[in-house]
């Protein structure tokens, strides 16, 4: 899924993560189902928990750039979705394409050229499963926009040709879209490229006509996003997911 310019070394995660982990990935027996829906997957000595219905850490945001109307945002979300429908205006490129060229960095919208394995390594640096090569090909073949980040210059940050960055939206093509997977390597982080790569995905999908654009973040860079112009739980609507819970021991009796 996602994770949510740049990535914190503190947690090991992106800044623009909209990375929720999810559970059940992996077969663990024997797996025990309960009355309360909670299901419990042991796997030696520890139990993980998988909840439907977990309300999310990190905050939802949704993209409303420019509103063209003086009445702001309504309190009815129909309304709200009504009002914005065919009128965000996209996102100003802060920091123009010659200007990365110039430090070796060249932005690349679509999947040829991709390397999963290069992908995959440049999501652990991050904090980020690796994700098994076969369904991460095809969650990219189903992903609605793209972009990466690729080096152009051999240097001491980057071998020619190194992804470096990436984000991706899924999307139904016409009515909303959610972008995932944002990861800037840290060696390339603090330069405004997370940044760069959110401001032209996002124009992307608002030229594309979609008015509904999410994301899930860490709640320390909410504040990042709310200046690229998306705006923490729209009328209080929150985000739910069925994600994976903290592992818990079992009992010494239990381990017997």
């Amino acid at each position: 899924m996602a994770a949510v310019g740049w990535s914190v070394n503190t947690a090991h995660t992106s800044v623009f993560s909209g990375y929720a982990r999810s559970c059940g990935v992996k077969a663990f027996l024997p797996v025990n189902k309960h009355a309360s829906g909670t299901v419990r997957r042991v796997r030696g000595t520890e139990v993980i928990k998988c909840v439907t219905g977990v309300p999310l850490q990190k905050p939802k945001l949704s993209y409303v750039g420019v509103v063209h109307s003086g009445d702001g945002l309504s309190p009815d979300k129909t309304q709200w979705a009504e009002q914005i429908e065919g009128n965000l205006v996209p996102p100003r490129i802060s920091k123009a394409d010659d200007t990365f060229a110039k430090s070796g960095l060249e932005f690349v919208e679509g999947r040829e050229g991709l390397v999963l394995t290069e992908l995959n390594d440049l999501f652990e640096k991050v904090g980020f499963p690796r994700r098994d090569p076969e369904k991460l090909k095809i969650a990219l073949e189903n992903t609605h926009a793209l972009i990466w980040v690729r080096s152009t210059k051999q240097s001491r940050l980057a071998r020619m040709g190194q992804l470096v960055g990436f984000a991706r939206a899924t999307s139904d093509g016409v009515l909303s879209a959610t972008i995932w997977d944002v990861a800037v390597n840290p060696a390339w982080q603090r330069n405004g490229l997370g940044r760069a790569m959110i401001e032209r995905l996002t124009r992307k999908l608002v030229e594309g006509g979609i008015p509904t654009i999410t994301l899930y973040a860490e709640p320390n860079v909410v504040g990042l996003y709310e200046k690229l112009g998306f705006v923490k739980d729209p009328e209080g609507i929150r985000g739910m997911a069925f994600q994976r819970q903290k592992k818990e021991k079992q009992p010494a009796l239990a381990r017997r």
